[in-house]
């Protein structure tokens, strides 16, 4: 909700395309990134870059950062319904992937499709706050206003 109050070009994109539901989901998965850092422990020595991460070493991975790295996505700091999201780490990666992801989609995407033909627009109906946790990005309250199509 909060990518769409604050990209309001980006949510008459959505009405106009429905079918971008679940694109716009994983978008707002890998710029809002919910999941923010874990560690990990290397088990055994691994090359990273020029860098070698020794065995037995704790590794903090930071998936936000990752999920902006202008390497990979193109002005990887807005939220843009017209790129390719796949491949995003907002759910983990490999074994350590999330089980309810695929849950997660469909119920956002059921959800976005309802929205997108019942509302005309989605806006901040007052200041936002943040929950404060090192781990997870979430909110405390999105206060947002709808306008009924």
């Amino acid at each position: 909700m909060y990518a769409f109050a604050t990209n309001p070009d980006q949510w008459a994109r959505l009405r106009a395309e429905p079918s971008l539901a679940r694109i716009a989901f994983d978008e707002a998965v890998r710029w809002e990134s919910p999941v923010q850092t874990f560690f990990r422990t290397a088990t055994t020595d691994v090359r990273v870059g020029e860098h070698v991460v020794p065995d037995g070493s704790k590794i903090l991975m930071f998936l936000a950062a990752a999920n902006r790295d202008p390497r990979r996505w193109t002005d990887p700091d807005s939220f843009d319904l017209g790129r390719d999201p796949s491949g995003h780490v907002g759910f983990g990666m490999g074994l350590h992937q999330c089980a309810g992801q695929h849950v997660a989609r469909l119920e956002s995407e059921a959800l976005l499709s309802a929205l997108a033909r019942r509302v005309k627009a989605i806006e901040l109906a007052g200041p936002t706050t943040r929950h404060h946790n090192n781990t997870l990005r979430a909110w405390e309250s999105i206060p947002v206003r709808v306008d009924l199509a």
